[in-house]
């Protein structure tokens, strides 16, 4: 066989690509349809395949794996809801004001060129970074979506000493997910004795080290239900936000944009009517 060139290969993974789906439009639903596709994978596969004529520790092994890239899925798409959601809030905002809230978004040296051709100004500013911190967030959406010259907005994911304070329960147990991610994408699901402490602090309770995660189909099941509930309510929060921002700036001067196109367009992207100065979005 003639020689296979490898550094040609692994570059040919790059053209290996279909086109978004339609759900890419809208953060939420981009979100709610990736977080599912793991689950689905894994009940596809546990409907067609009999474990009795497989080996049970093969089986096992393999469903195991599984289940730590769907929950890794699962993560990293709630991750890519925030990236996205702050995106559009930079591309409605972006036009009509000229405080400082984006300073925590300017892109550093080596990616100006994906500032300069991307077609959406919140997109170039918000994709090449991570979002996989609650302070992280916290200080961008406090930022973006403060009053125009304004004091920040309120904390997304507060700490015990921030508000609002039922949203404190919540920001406890993504940062446990937070984690998870962290280990799942560096260390594959093994739990080091560095990894153990951290879980140990975030959760309160004894988390053994040198042993690996194996989570289940109900652990699976129960982080999907927390994370799409804690996007909704994101999705709703941040939404709700937006156009009270865009409802004072139109109030300032009706010529910056139509309050009725900007409605519809802010409704579609967050799959929610709002209303901007009166004028509710149409989906």
């Amino acid at each position: 066989m003639p020689p296979i060139n490898l550094h040609q290969k692994v570059r040919e993974v790059l053209r290996h690509t279909q086109p978004p789906h339609p759900e890419a439009h809208c953060p939420i639903q981009h979100f709610e349809r990736a977080a599912t596709t793991g689950p689905g994978l894994i009940k596809y596969l546990s409907d067609h395949i009999d474990p009795a004529r497989v080996y049970p520790a093969v089986y096992e092994r393999h469903m195991s794996q599984l289940r730590r890239m769907a929950l890794a899925d699962a993560i990293e798409s709630f991750e890519r809801f925030l990236k996205e959601v702050a995106a559009v809030c930079i591309d409605q905002l972006a036009p009509y004001v000229i405080d400082d809230r984006f300073d925590e978004f300017m892109p550093r040296g080596e990616r100006i060129a994906a500032f300069v051709n991307a077609r959406s100004i919140g997109k170039a500013l918000c994709e090449s970074d991570t979002w996989i911190k609650n302070k992280t967030i916290n200080d961008r959406f406090r930022s973006l979506l403060k009053e125009p010259f304004g004091g920040d907005w309120e904390y997304l994911f507060p700490k015990p000493n921030q508000g609002p304070a039922e949203e404190r329960d919540r920001a406890k147990t993504l940062a446990i997910l937070w984690q998870l991610r962290h280990n799942l994408a560096h260390n594959v699901g093994a739990l080091t004795h560095s990894d153990a402490m951290k879980f140990r602090l975030l959760i309160g309770s004894h988390v053994t080290a040198e042993h690996s995660l194996v989570p289940t189909r109900d652990d699976l099941r129960f982080v999907g239900r927390f994370l799409s509930e804690t996007a909704l309510r994101t999705n709703e929060r941040i939404g709700l936000r937006l156009a009270t921002l865009l409802t004072a700036l139109h109030q300032g001067d009706a010529t910056l944009f139509d309050a009725q196109d900007t409605a519809d367009e802010v409704s579609r992207r967050f799959n929610r009517s709002l209303a901007i100065d009166g004028c509710a979005g149409v989906l």
